[in-house]
């Protein structure tokens, strides 16, 4: 009873800022009138009525004549119920509940008490809102507390929404079934993006058959992270073209894979059955630190591009941090999950009755619950005073950049949180200090006005490592261009010069559509994706297009990168437009490491040629010839239509490429230097 009343007494401090519908009083709840309903109510006597969960049944608990009433039946979490005020003719006055008073109404938080089939509506209803609508304002987190909800059916997922188990393992929800149906014509699921599934079971009978499968049929964005699913997963949607994936620390038990994936990673997982009857026969797939079951033919996970393949298999996983997450523990209490940090890892980071190893920090007292309504100078006085911060759904016009200066701080995102720099800040979304341990996670950054950079990490380079506790940057998705009309300009998306940051999953996408007015050579302009300074940088499921000279550059030490997605830009207006080193160069690389560099590795590459014109890209990646430069498994592929277009080599000088080669043609090195 005494956490009880401190919660209570912790929450009523926290949304006393303003006056509140609902909170927390004492040991009990408290509603209180609007002074606009108050006024026409006051001289009538209430019904108040309480449920257990959002869509679960209300049951009347009392009557009141007045501004307030407070409730002191609670058993358990203030968070586990929802209220409604209706007058005496039965007409509903008010609906409240703690949920959406913490976090807002785009956040979905349902419980074993609710109506399963009202769950499916509710989540389907989204999803048809949002189907098509790749550039919404609307943003969305939908959120299961821990029990089994497979009487809710089939679930579809929409762009911008984000949907997540919270308990303290997959295991702790059950869901029937989920999809991401292809927003475009002919199944195709090039453009199924910003959608992300967490922590949750996917149960169900195991099948090939399409409709009974776990259809996460996506491309850029949408990643998966802690998923068990019993059912097959199939990463396509019916015969439809795909461009995506990945997958971490997840446990499939059946199939996982597709026929027609372009390319997918999966690291840190279980597949106890492999790929199973799929067949993978597209351009580049990477196993890194994965687990495969004892069934599992293991000489069709081995490094076969020597024989004409297109599988990396890489036992271990060198150094990574898994995303932090939100769940509630035992007494419902919303706490954020940071992962321990991991050294040539493989497998799961967590068991089937433990959370794994990391650290637990209770969302009310250590984190700030950012609405789109704050303001970045209130975001940060929320830093400065040693806040973490949890965004809740929106987009976040930053009229500053949030400066994140001390060690171990958090920045979470749900439902597609957008981190925007707007007119009077001509820096960025967000920049780290050269400190250790930073997380920043599940966030999306847009470009609406120009700016130095979306994400920096460190201001400039110094001598300070971070070895022992880097910063970890998970699932950032960066856009310049697309969303709205008009001129925009970014120097490099995301720079770091801190030394031993970890990158796990970024797309950074210079827009090649969007809407009218949004997209155009000299419209949404920007030379560089991801410039890193600092050395031993690593990067994991890089994926980074369009932009208009070197996507990525790399002048630190040391750095690797394992996995790699490019297309070039398709707008290049002419040869004379898009050429480097002093015009005297076709073109710029995809992948660039800087001349003086002597140290680094790259492995699990495939980078695209998509060109409206008829432009000659000398190579798809340029090094330097050091004997510490190493690169493994590196592809191209023409998506352009001949002739006189595409890549003249793959790395440097070394194996003639696409350039006046038929569409389709992969093209590729084993190792470099050979």
């Amino acid at each position: 009873m005494k956490k009880q009343i401190a919660f209570c007494l912790l929450l009523s401090a926290l949304l006393s800022v303003q006056a509140q519908t609902i909170q927390t009083h004492k040991r009990g709840i408290r509603i209180t009138l609007p002074d606009s309903l108050y006024a026409d109510a006051r001289t009538s006597v209430l019904n108040l009525y309480r449920a257990e969960g959002r869509t679960a049944a209300f049951q009347p608990i009392g009557t009141f004549k007045g501004k307030t009433f407070t409730d002191k039946k609670l058993k358990g979490s203030p968070f586990n119920y929802y209220y409604k005020v209706k007058d005496a003719s039965g007409n509903e006055l008010l609906s409240v509940s703690m949920q959406e008073e913490i976090w807002g109404g785009n956040v979905y938080v349902y419980s074993p008490s609710d109506n399963m089939e009202q769950v499916g509506r509710e989540i389907n209803a989204i999803h048809d809102r949002m189907f098509r609508d790749q550039f919404s304002r609307h943003r969305y987190a939908v959120l299961f507390k821990p029990g089994d909800y497979r009487q809710a059916g089939d679930l579809n997922v929409p762009y911008y929404m984000h949907i997540a188990g919270l308990g303290e393992t997959p295991y702790a929800v059950q869901l029937h079934n989920v999809h991401t149906p292809a927003p475009l014509p002919g199944n195709n699921g090039t453009c199924t993006f910003w959608r992300s599934a967490e922590n949750f079971s996917v149960t169900g009978p195991q099948s090939y058959a399409e409709e009974e499968c776990f259809r996460w049929a996506v491309s850029q964005a949408a990643p998966l992270r802690r998923i068990h699913s019993a059912r097959t997963m199939r990463n396509q949607w019916g015969n439809g073209w795909v461009s995506g994936g990945y997958a971490a620390d997840c446990d499939f038990q059946a199939p996982a894979g597709s026929d027609h994936q372009q390319q997918w990673y999966y690291r840190n997982s279980v597949l106890q059955q492999g790929r199973g009857e799929f067949r993978e026969i597209k351009y580049n797939y990477c196993f890194q630190g994965v687990e495969l079951g004892q069934s599992v033919d293991k000489s069709t996970y081995r490094d076969n591009w020597a024989q004409g393949g297109n599988v990396t298999f890489i036992p271990t996983t060198p150094v990574v941090r898994e995303k932090p997450f939100l769940y509630v523990d035992g007494e419902g209490n919303y706490k954020v999950f940071r992962p321990a940090l991991r050294r040539e890892s493989h497998g799961l980071s967590y068991t089937r009755g433990h959370i794994g190893e990391g650290e637990s920090l209770d969302v009310m007292t250590s984190f700030f619950i950012a609405r789109p309504t704050h303001t970045a100078k209130q975001l940060n006085e929320a830093l400065r005073k040693g806040k973490h911060l949890l965004f809740t759904p929106g987009m976040y016009r930053l009229a500053e950049p949030l400066r994140v200066d001390r060690p171990g701080t958090i920045l979470l995102g749900l439902g597609y949180a957008t981190l925007i720099p707007w007119e009077e800040n001509s820096q960025a979304a967000v920049i780290v200090g050269d400190v250790d341990g930073v997380s920043v996670a599940s966030l999306m950054f847009d470009a609406h006005q120009t700016s130095q950079s979306l994400l920096i990490v460190g201001e400039e380079k110094s001598a300070r490592r971070h070895s022992h506790n880097p910063v970890v940057l998970s699932d950032l998705f960066f856009r310049i261009g697309g969303f709205r009309p008009g001129k925009v300009h970014v120097e490099a998306s995301v720079v770091i010069n801190s030394h031993d940051v970890i990158g796990d999953h970024f797309w950074i996408w210079r827009a090649d559509h969007g809407v009218r007015g949004s997209v155009g050579w000299r419209v949404n302009t920007a030379p560089h994706g991801l410039v890193v300074n600092g050395d031993h940088v690593t990067m994991y499921a890089l994926f980074n297009e369009h932009f208009q000279s070197y996507q990525t550059l790399w002048n630190g030490e040391h750095g690797s990168t394992y996995f790699f997605q490019c297309e070039s830009p398709y707008d290049a207006p002419d040869q004379a437009a898009y050429k480097s080193e002093n015009g005297t160069k076709d073109g710029y690389a995809a992948y660039k490491v800087a001349p003086g560099v002597k140290q680094h590795y790259a492995t699990a590459f495939g980078i695209y040629d998509v060109l409206h014109q008829q432009i000659r890209i000398h190579s798809s990646v340029e090094v330097p010839l050091q004997p510490g430069v190493r690169l493994h498994h590196i592809c191209n592929n023409s998506l352009s239509s001949p002739p006189n277009r595409g890549f003249g080599f793959v790395v440097n000088d070394v194996e003639r490429s696409t350039y006046n080669t038929y569409r389709d043609n992969r093209t590729y090195i084993v190792d470099f230097p050979e």
